[in-house]
């Protein structure tokens, strides 16, 4: 079952990904590429190894530029993503309730 720290992660990602996409932010492709890996390790249904390893030749090597990086690393994020809503279907991530109660 999925965490609530994988979905958050996973939401983050894709916040890192959209700066990087429009040019924003200062991630570099291997850390893009690192955080994709460590979202990847919370979902292991959601990914299969042997992609996610030519993937990661593919973002670490001097073959491709830099925008390629960014796609393939934007594919990895989007295969999980699919694969939690073929699992789960679409649920908000939530702050906990006692951060809510704290808020108010």
């Amino acid at each position: 079952m999925t965490t609530v720290k994988g979905r958050r992660e996973l939401a983050a990602l894709n916040d890192a990904l959209t700066l990087a996409e429009r040019g924003l932010g200062r991630q570099t492709m291997p850390a893009l590429m690192a955080r994709l890996l460590r979202v990847a390790a919370m979902f292991p249904r959601a990914v299969d190894d042997t992609l996610m390893w030519q993937v990661t030749d593919l973002v670490t090597g001097d073959n491709v530029s830099e925008g390629v990086k960014l796609t393939l690393i934007r594919m990895g994020w989007a295969s999980i993503v699919q694969a939690q809503y073929k699992q789960q279907g679409l649920r908000m991530v939530a702050a906990p309730k006692h951060r809510q109660a704290a808020a108010a």
